[in-house]
């Protein structure tokens, strides 16, 4: 029954073209061909996670009746999504960091957020061009310590987050916004709430629930990336290999507060101008020139700042992927004018166990010590719907004035 029911939600592919869905039971990598086929955001992206997690079943996970227990649910939501078009799903993710350093004594940081994701094909559906209303409700709160872990870096302290979405604002509407497919799937835009890390940068790796925690590795650090806001952003493909895709979005946005852009017309804007050898192929090779601007915020006090990236991966055989980056900044309001990192994500043949590495050189505003950041996670699948991660970071941060830092974590994800 579960073979039938992976078959029957194949999502709509707004900005890509092709549509055809990865082999069912591959690895977390080769799943990514699929989930690039659902939008122009990344691997986080609601559509992207949605179709990762609808078919990451596999027969043999280490907890097999677990998984058989859950086969009855995703049935129905399976039945529910072809019959009214409205796909929905849930997760819980937990996140625990212990840092060796600390400069107030608290050193230990957890926090939760449970998710309601969401993406209903309203116009057209099943046709080449649809729309659809996309939205994630969360709940984020912190799980018996005094800080969450996206406050742990400033009690480090480090110039920097060793966490990123684990902070604790309670109940939130992250993203709601329109996704109309253009071109029989070649384009694409969005609008409405978005979130702007969605479409700033976007290489395969860039998921903070399900690969790396911190944000100098998941990202560039050199990139000011605002929190949700009201936006719009776009792309296509120009020929069969080139794409080009930007964003632009509230300078201001705020995880707690849905507001009109609240400090007036304050914008980030993210443009972008890449290459893959395929369209589905976004996630795994994929190399690409980005640039930013942020308006300068007058309530903040903080100067309007720009700056370019290069960015690539390589994915090998489904099984081994190779990312880097370069990034140069100027202006107010930045973690870092000077950033370069690599990495890689594995895939040893466990189950669908996943292991990562990255590092980080960056050089913070001013021409100050430079700042070394490196990170590895081993990602264990218990079951398909229940994944444990473990986590290492290494902070060097010489402005400090500490010793450098380990931060350990640890990440439960379950989904449904």
């Amino acid at each position: 029954m579960k073979n039938v029911t992976k078959h029957i939600i194949a999502g709509s592919f707004a900005f890509l073209s092709g549509g055809a869905v990865a082999a069912e039971n591959t690895g977390p990598l080769g799943r990514l061909e699929s989930s690039a086929q659902q939008g122009i955001g990344g691997p986080a992206s609601v559509g992207a996670q949605q179709e990762n997690d609808r078919q990451r079943f596999d027969n043999s996970s280490r907890w097999s009746s677990l998984d058989r227990s859950m086969d009855g649910i995703e049935d129905r939501k399976a039945a529910f999504a072809a019959r009214t078009g409205l796909s929905l799903s849930f997760d819980y993710t937990a996140l625990y960091q212990h840092s060796s350093e600390s400069s107030t004594g608290r050193d230990d940081a957890a926090s939760g957020q449970l998710r309601m994701l969401g993406s209903w094909e309203i116009l057209n559906r099943g046709g080449n061009n649809p729309g659809k209303f996309v939205f994630a409700l969360e709940h984020r709160h912190k799980l018996g310590t005094d800080i969450s872990p996206a406050e742990l870096a400033g009690n480090i302290p480090y110039n920097g987050a060793t966490a990123v979405t684990f902070g604790a604002p309670g109940s939130i509407l992250s993203v709601a916004y329109w996704q109309q497919t253009l071109g029989n799937g070649r384009g694409g835009f969005v609008a409405g709430r978005i979130d702007p890390g969605d479409y700033t940068d976007i290489l395969g790796h860039v998921n903070p629930r399900t690969t790396f925690s911190n944000f100098a590795v998941l990202f560039s650090p050199v990139t000011p990336i605002p929190d949700p806001g009201f936006g719009i952003g776009g792309g296509g493909f120009l020929t069969d290999q080139v794409y080009a895709l930007g964003v632009v979005s509230d300078a201001n946005g705020s995880l707690s507060d849905v507001e009109w852009f609240p400090g007036g017309s304050e914008l980030y804007a993210y443009a972008e101008l890449g290459w893959t050898p395929f369209p589905s192929k976004r996630y795994l090779t994929n190399v690409h020139v980005g640039a930013f601007h942020t308006d300068a915020k007058s309530d903040a006090g903080v100067a309007s700042n720009k700056g370019i990236l290069l960015s690539a991966n390589h994915t090998i055989d489904e099984n081994l992927m190779l990312f880097g980056r370069l990034g140069w900044a100027e202006g107010g309001g930045l973690l870092a004018e000077k950033s370069a990192n690599v990495g890689f994500m594995w895939r040893p043949g466990l189950y669908d166990d996943l292991f990562g590495f990255g590092v980080t050189v960056s050089e913070p505003p001013g021409g100050g010590a430079t700042q070394t950041t490196a990170e590895a996670f081993y990602r264990m699948d218990l079951a398909d719907n229940l994944a444990l991660t473990g986590d290492i970071q290494y902070l060097n941060n010489p402005s400090s004035g500490l010793d450098d830092a380990w931060v350990f974590g640890l990440r439960l994800r379950w989904n449904i």
